[in-house]
């Protein structure tokens, strides 16, 4: 093939452009072209990792995996790589969490210069286009422009569709000066495709054992491949569609290639949108078809399992796969080792994900023009947000000591889809029988207050005034636990560079609001292998005896800003350098005379036994406060109290360490 030959030449010249930018249109066979390109380096010893992106995909839609995944494959690659990169991570852990920048300079680079490497060595980033946000995607082209000049032994191949916000990027500089490679569709690769995949079929599939003529026949193939119109993604379909092990091979293909052609000139799909409408009408369960789809549409498929999305259409997970059971040549339901982080799930414990085969299908369905009766309408919208808003009001309805439902959890990322719909009295009343506080304290997205999309889209739909600041005050909530979890990081960061001084702080914030904000940094402590778990707003209230109208009274406006002009004297944020001043442990312990780790302590051993339900979110080894506070008496007498044995037992509660 010629661009694999282009693309070969580029990877082999010294003098050759750093970055190569290869864009086509959907369905033209980049994808597979770069997984060839990433065998042949592969072959050479050349390839020092690739990321293929897959919109929806709970990992792979995931721009935060990008670096960290290709420097575990530069690592495999690369003894020296190894090194570096492990003495890096031993001295900062934060490294994977922090910014697309920071990763690829400091994973990636730095440990591939400290190396020592002389090979010259190409990653791959395929489907740009297709992960989470266009600011993210820009954010990787810049990273890219930035990083990749100090270190001339890298390359990068990036591949995606011509979208405009990317091709703004390579008209800028630096990227103006890269390469550029665009893919047009070929007929012969196509037939050659379809020729090898059809003799595929014959032989794995079992009916076609007792065929005996050869099958198809070449005026058929060469149909296929007129109406492809050079479309990898439309033969991929067919080939799909055809060698499903529950029908007759020769009667599938028969079936799509008997559909009328189309001669609209205005759409170069027309031929792969009457395939997917052909596909899609197969489907007797057309009403749980639609709700599903809705969801796949919504891109809800990212975090959500199949178990997930079954309770949030009140549909049971076979129901699901029987309707999906005649679109595996559309759709993809496959096994997936769930993101743990904080959930406790089980140990070797799979779940099923659902995704789309290509992101021409997700087009598809937000055409009405195209998907007819499959259009993903307004109405399919509203019933999605109500179906959302009812899992969140019943989730937020239960008291804070009782264990999370991890689905209502997951529902939260997605509430800025609500700003899609239109606010009707049904979404009006959800909304209002959601507890913010509940929402903040488990979600806190990256933006201001002022900036919630959710927020916005109230005032814009002149909803009442009371759901406008609720939500309001959630933001504030959430702001606050932004700010709070930034600071403390895996073991509370480097020093502020510009450390506010002990009595500044004392005369901006009140005791209370010192008190809040210590304790919630108390409950980030990293006492044990599980320090992502977070001790949050909702631990902090329970523990100070504090409603939730006094903490937001509280932390709504933590803090405030003192002078306009710190972040450019400063060049930092005067929010994050605030926190973490406060949260810096050579300050915490002299900010505030109340003792709060003690506090913390005789919260414990008060209620050993008492709430059960309410250790999820408290800090795993709280023994280790207890024991890590000064002598008193007070402490003593509540400690000889209880028996060693309930002690140890409930301190190694889950495994959770208790050293």
């Amino acid at each position: 093939m010629e661009i694999l030959e282009r693309l070969t030449k580029w990877s082999q010249d010294d003098n050759g452009s750093q970055i190569l930018w290869m864009h086509g249109p959907a369905g033209t066979g980049k994808s597979a072209i770069a997984q060839s390109f990433c065998e042949e380096l592969k072959t050479r010893n050349c390839l020092a990792g690739s990321f293929f992106f897959r919109r929806g995909h709970p990992s792979r839609g995931n721009a935060a995996k990008l670096w960290p995944t290709v420097a575990y494959q530069l690592a495999l690659l690369l003894p020296g790589f190894k090194t570096a990169l492990g003495l890096r991570l031993t001295t900062d852990p934060s490294l994977v969490d922090k910014s697309i920048l920071v990763q690829l300079q400091s994973l990636v680079i730095d440990s591939f210069t400290e190396a020592s490497s002389s090979r010259l060595l190409v990653m791959v980033v395929d489907g740009l286009d297709e992960s989470e946000g266009e600011t993210r995607q820009q954010d990787i082209l810049r990273s890219i422009a930035v990083s990749l000049s100090s270190q001339p032994l890298l390359r990068v191949l990036i591949v995606s569709r011509p979208e405009a916000h990317i091709k703004e990027l390579f008209c800028e500089p630096p990227l103006q000066l890269f390469e550029q490679l665009n893919v047009l569709g070929s007929m012969e690769d196509v037939r050659v495709y379809l020729v090898d995949e059809f003799k595929r079929i014959c032989k794995t599939h079992s009916i076609m054992a007792t065929t005996s003529s050869a099958w198809p026949e070449d005026e058929l193939i060469q149909h296929i491949v007129t109406k492809s119109s050079g479309h990898f993604i439309y033969a991929a379909t067919i080939i799909r569609f055809v060698e499903d092990k529950d029908f007759d091979p020769v009667e599938r293909l028969a079936s799509v290639t008997q559909l009328q052609s189309h001669d609209d000139d205005a759409s170069p799909f027309a031929e792969l949108d009457q395939l997917y409408l052909q596909i899609l009408n197969m489907v007797p369960h057309r009403s749980k078809l639609s709700r599903i789809l809705s969801v796949i549409a919504a891109e809800f498929t990212s975090g959500l399992n199949l178990d997930d999305i079954g309770e949030l259409l009140g549909l049971k997970s076979p129901e699901i796969l029987l309707t999906l059971r005649r679109l595996h040549s559309l759709i993809k339901v496959e096994d997936c080792w769930p993101e743990c982080n904080d959930l406790p799930l089980p140990p070797y414990t799979t779940e099923k994900i659902i995704s789309v085969y290509h992101a021409s299908f997700l087009d598809f369905l937000h055409n009405s023009g195209r998907s007819q009766s499959f259009h993903f309408t307004d109405s399919n919208r509203q019933n999605l947000a109500v179906d959302m808003l009812k899992s969140l009001a019943e989730a937020s309805d239960h008291d804070d000591d009782a264990p999370p439902r991890f689905f209502p959890l997951k529902l939260i990322q997605y509430l800025p889809f609500l700003s899609t719909t239109e606010l009707t009295p049904q979404l009006a009343h959800l909304l209002h029988h959601i507890r913010y506080e509940w929402v903040s304290s488990r979600y806190f997205p990256g933006y201001k207050a002022e900036d919630s999309e959710v927020k916005l889209w109230l005032e814009r739909q002149q909803a009442p005034a009371h759901l406008i600041s609720g939500w309001h005050n959630y933001c504030l909530l959430a702001e606050f636990e932004r700010h709070c979890y930034s600071a403390s990081g895996p073991y509370y960061g480097p020093p502020p560079r510009h450390s506010l001084t002990i009595d500044y702080i004392r005369s901006v914030t009140s005791a209370q609001q010192l008190r809040i904000t210590h304790l919630y940094f108390l409950g980030c402590l990293p006492f044990s292998p599980r320090g992502k778990r977070r001790f949050s707003l909702a631990g902090t209230r329970v523990v100070l005896g504090l409603s939730w109208k006094e903490i937001q009274s509280n932390v709504g406006d933590l803090p405030s800003t003192p002078a306009a002009d710190w972040e450019s004297q400063n060049g930092d944020s005067w929010e994050q350098d605030f926190f973490l001043s406060v949260s810096h442990p050579t300050q915490m312990k002299n900010l505030h005379p109340d003792p709060t780790l003690e506090s913390i302590a005789k919260w414990c051993l008060n209620n050993i036994g008492r709430r059960p339900r309410i250790w999820h979110w408290f800090p795993p080894a709280w023994s280790c406060i207890v024991r890590s506070c000064p002598p008193s008496p007070v402490l003593s007498s509540m400690r000889c109290g209880m028996s060693k044995t309930k002690f140890l037992h409930l301190s190694s509660k889950k495994n959770w360490s208790i050293q």
